[in-house]
């Protein structure tokens, strides 16, 4: 079953169906997510960064207030416990997502099975695909940075950036997600948020 509640422990409410993770959307179904202003405390038409935990000694800068759902899946052949925070801001959704790993044996496939499915639930094709490396991160060759472009329509393509990195036996999951007339400084805010994971030392 899924559960969710609000990042901060307050005014918890049922989360949306825009807001379901990644691996229940489609590029289409997420363009309700950027639509939802109306409907969410986390839109704001203007960035407000925030820190958010989202685990033990795990800190990821938002630039909206997350909603959080948690669920349990089973990828790469192993179950796995999956949780996700994600808010819009800017025209932009952002999204944080957690997978629990069980056997240390698994990460690298579940590391690529996470990076495959995405681009695979998105029906868009990955066009940059580069080792990451983050301060704090467990290395691995499985590491990833990748730019995803969906369905070509009128005007731009909608686009995904994302991050998929290991640390300790948890996989972590970054998206910045744009739809088509995405604002043209956009970028930079995804990178900053990409890179904002942190752990202790």
């Amino acid at each position: 079953m899924l559960r969710t509640t609000p990042a901060d422990n307050r005014s918890a409410h049922p989360l949306p169906a825009q807001l379901r993770p990644w691996w229940a959307r489609s590029w289409a179904g997420s363009c309700a997510l950027l639509g939802l202003c109306g409907l969410l405390s986390a839109c704001s038409p203007t960035l407000n960064w925030r820190v958010v935990d989202i685990g033990p000694q795990t800190q990821v800068q938002f630039p909206c207030k997350p909603e959080h759902a948690e669920r349990a899946l089973v990828l790469a052949g192993a179950p796995a416990r999956a949780a996700m925070w994600a808010c819009e801001a800017g025209g932009v959704s952002w999204s944080a997502t957690l997978l629990d790993v069980r056997d240390p044996a698994q990460l690298g496939d579940v590391l690529r099975e996470s990076r495959l499915s995405l681009a695979r639930r998105l029906q868009g094709r990955e066009e940059s695909v580069q080792p990451v490396q983050l301060r704090g991160m467990t290395p691995n060759a499985e590491a990833r940075r990748v730019v995803i472009l969906g369905p070509v329509g009128e005007g731009q393509p909608a686009r995904a950036e994302a991050v998929f990195v290991t640390r300790g036996l948890q996989v972590f999951q970054l998206v910045a997600m744009a739809q088509r007339g995405r604002p043209a400084d956009w970028a930079d805010s995804a990178d900053e948020f990409l890179r904002s994971v942190r752990w202790p030392s």
